[in-house]
């Protein structure tokens, strides 16, 4: 496990300097044996992502990768981990009050004969929701990837399946106020992933400029 986990701050301090200090990156994972042999290696691969990060911050460029990270690690997977897990273990996110999508129908119902017809409802429900969670996941990864355009393909798939989430709710007559809250998460998600791309292309110019 402490192999892993350094590894994994290695990686990350890695992919923070990205190619421009791909040579730094190579020497950090050659020492990771030395530090090893010393019982170090996790002290060692902190360090190591911890001056990777002061390097990152002092340049647009470094500030930039920083950020990416953080809206897709910060923002991005642990709404999709959200969604997952109301869908997979029934969490009540989404239903304040209620025993999760089941109990949420079985109040939002008028009369006995509406069962059928609710009960028909709560797979849709799961599906879109769990729609939503996978879309955060792609996001997240596409985002890193800095291909912006399949970024704005999947936040205006997982927005549309947010809007459709709020609508059935709605015609179910039930609480929306969480589901609206979410739309309204995934709207500044895509506000932030116009920011973002914007950045990555005046960086862009910036080098070419420079080049």
């Amino acid at each position: 496990m402490t192999t892993f986990l350094a590894r994994a701050m290695l990686a990350l301090a890695a992919a923070t300097m990205g190619e421009r200090h791909e040579g730094w990156a190579r020497a950090m994972a050659g020492e990771v044996a030395a530090a090893a042999a010393e019982g170090k290696t996790l002290s060692f691969a902190f360090g190591c992502l911890i001056a990777a990060w002061r390097a990152a911050l002092a340049s647009s460029h470094g500030r930039f990768l920083l950020t990416s990270y953080a809206v897709a690690i910060g923002i991005l997977l642990p709404m999709a981990a959200l969604q997952i897990a109301c869908v997979g273990f029934g969490l009540s996110y989404l239903y304040p009050g209620n025993h999760g999508l089941a109990g949420a129908l079985l109040d939002g119902m008028a009369t006995k004969w509406l069962w059928p017809f609710y009960q028909s409802a709560g797979p849709v429900l799961a599906l879109l929701q769990l729609a939503i969670g996978i879309g955060h996941v792609r996001l997240a990864w596409v985002m890193l990837e800095r291909d912006w355009t399949r970024a704005l393909r999947w936040s205006a798939r997982t927005l549309a399946a947010s809007t459709t989430l709020i609508v059935f709710m709605g015609a179910l007559f039930l609480n929306v106020r969480q589901s609206l809250i979410m739309g309204a998460v995934v709207g500044v998600e895509l506000a932030i992933l116009l920011i973002v791309s914007s950045w990555h292309a005046d960086l862009s110019r910036e080098v070419e400029r420079t080049a």
